[in-house]
């Protein structure tokens, strides 16, 4: 059995996120995103650590640290970063909130066979209908 399949047929666990509240698994989750794309183009162009630090202007221990899945990256830093990779830098700042005759209602893919825009599931469902 390949890797793939192990993967594919694992079982879902959630004793890796026991104790954390939900806004330090997202916080940590988009660190990890962030760090591993940093690092992706990084091996892209083929750098080491010192190489890119050097191309960066910054010392080899921040590299690290910026690819440790860890440091707190504050929105200058990463306009930064991305201007010298040409990433693209995009914060999406979303509120599942009422609108006038509407909720917005989120659900996951497991749930609702109904198709699926820009990674997340988004219904609007009158207010007089009870479902929030």
């Amino acid at each position: 059995m390949s890797i793939a399949d192990k993967l594919a047929n694992a079982k879902k666990t959630s004793w890796v996120s026991e104790g954390f509240s939900d806004t330090e698994i997202k916080t940590m989750v988009e660190l990890a995103k962030i760090s591993a794309r940093i690092e992706r183009c990084r091996n892209d162009m083929r750098m080491t650590q010192k190489e890119f630090a050097d191309y960066m202007g910054v010392s080899q221990g921040m590299v690290s640290k910026w690819e440790s899945r860890e440091y707190n990256f504050t929105i200058k830093t990463l306009n930064d970063i991305c201007e010298k990779i040409d990433l693209e830098l995009t914060v999406r700042l979303e509120k599942t909130c009422i609108k006038a005759d509407y909720t917005i209602v989120r659900w996951d893919s497991e749930t609702v066979g109904i198709e699926r825009k820009e990674n997340e599931w988004v219904m609007f469902l009158p207010d007089e209908e009870g479902i929030a």
